[in-house]
């Protein structure tokens, strides 16, 4: 028997760039460009701050620095994929809305976020009837050439789709009959 054959309807797409779920990775490398800039910046103060020429002084300036710098920075990109996550997740629940019209079955951010994840499917009834699944579809990562090392920091897309599985209620055992009613001249609509 034939596989049904499934639909795609894109809903929304983003990029690495813009979510990546792990905004504190990468961490400690930021923590130790600004213990850098904190030591230069150091380095200057103590030009006009004499107190600042102690070592402890300098080590402890430096590490406040670069804590503070990189947990501000860790929480404005939190804070914008926070707002990316809930601009998807309100585009979907628009959809399923208008798909299902049960506002039960809208998800919450921390739901989409756990569907981005682990990369699964949803079912969704429209009036009754099942084959609708929303599901998410990471791009593939290229494969790398022979002898390159790879990109760890290539940008991938993933997108939300629909996809839709027509269901099947015997129409392909209808079309065969209609299809040996049409070429087979032993066969009338009176049945004679």
């Amino acid at each position: 028997m034939q596989s049904p054959r499934v639909e795609h309807r894109v809903i929304c797409s983003f990029t690495s760039q813009e979510w990546t779920g792990r905004p504190a990775d990468g961490a400690g490398a930021i923590f130790g460009r600004f213990s850098v800039i904190g030591f230069v910046v150091c380095l200057v103060l103590m030009l006009g701050l004499p107190w600042l020429r102690d070592v402890g002084a300098t080590m402890l300036f430096v590490a406040s620095f670069a804590t503070v710098c990189t947990a501000v920075g860790i929480l404005g990109e939190s804070s914008g994929e926070r707002a990316v996550l809930q601009r998807l997740t309100a585009t979907v629940n628009d959809v399923i809305l208008e798909l299902t019209a049960d506002k039960a079955k809208q998800l919450s951010v921390d739901e989409f976020r756990s569907l981005l994840v682990d990369g699964g499917s949803l079912p969704l009834l429209v009036n009754g009837v099942s084959g609708l699944h929303l599901q998410v579809l990471p791009e593939p990562s290229p494969q790398p050439k022979q002898n390159v090392r790879p990109n760890s920091d290539a940008v991938t897309t993933t997108r939300i789709v629909l996809a839709a599985t027509p269901p099947d209620y015997g129409i392909s055992s209808f079309d065969r009959l209609l299809e040996t009613a049409i070429t087979d001249p032993g066969f009338n609509s009176s049945g004679t």
